[in-house]
């Protein structure tokens, strides 16, 4: 998949096509019996509640994403911290109410931040110019191998930083569909229970990052967005 260059080679902003990604999501909930019924683990039900906080946060992945705001720098980190938010608790969420699991869920987030996820920051701007696919696979995976970045919801939030990242280079987004969604599911519940703080989780990573920038590769969509403005970012080169 290329990534959207002008003729000068400067990098097409991206805005995502929300009415589409809400269809494929539509679809993804009426057929997720059918999908749940063959994956490795079983998830939750695809609710309504599920659904409509999705898109939500896939509103807010936008905004930021149109604002150039670094996804790795100290606003964007309350960015990704709110995404989770967003997942998980949907518009307009009460804040007292939900005072607690905010609290805790934000230790953890920094927590494992600086642990795990700050070296994957210093590899990540070591490599933002380079391949893009890559730079989101190995995100992915270190937010959802153990300990993962967030209390809950690490599945659909590391999809979105994926996403975020990707649009962030000119490429489109990965969005859920029914055809993806078992090869989905299958090698991040892998990726979920594997420990990134052992020598055999160690070992397993650079598979799974690969594996997963593949997947990638083969699963995003330009249905899902509509041109912006460009910008005068320095065009990613072609995987090698």
């Amino acid at each position: 998949m290329k990534q959207n260059t002008t003729a000068g080679g400067m990098v097409k902003r991206l805005r995502l096509h929300l009415g589409r990604i809400e269809d494929e999501l539509r679809d993804v909930q009426r057929h997720f019996p059918a999908i749940n019924a063959v994956l490795n683990c079983r998830r939750d039900d695809f609710s309504d509640t599920v659904l409509q906080n999705m898109l939500t946060a896939y509103e807010f992945l936008d905004a930021v994403v149109d604002d150039k705001l670094d996804l790795f720098g100290d606003e964007g980190l309350e960015a990704l911290l709110q995404l989770n938010h967003l997942v998980l608790l949907g518009r307009g969420y009460d804040l007292r109410a939900f005072d607690r699991h905010i609290t805790v869920t934000r230790r953890q987030f920094f927590d494992n931040f600086r642990r795990y996820v700050k070296p994957i920051r210093r590899w990540y701007r070591k490599h933002e110019t380079e391949n893009p696919y890559k730079i989101a696979s190995q995100v992915y995976v270190g937010v959802l191998s153990q300990p993962q970045l967030y209390q809950e919801g690490n599945h659909r939030t590391g999809s979105l930083i994926a996403s975020g990242i990707l649009l962030q280079s000119g490429c489109p987004p990965f969005v859920l569909s029914r055809q993806n969604a078992v090869a989905y599911f299958n090698p991040s519940s892998e990726i979920k229970f594997t420990d990134k703080r052992t020598i055999r989780g160690k070992l397993r990573l650079p598979k799974y990052q690969q594996n997963f920038r593949e997947f990638l590769e083969r699963n995003v969509n330009q249905t899902y967005v509509r041109a912006g403005r460009s910008h005068a970012t320095r065009a990613i080169p072609p995987a090698k």
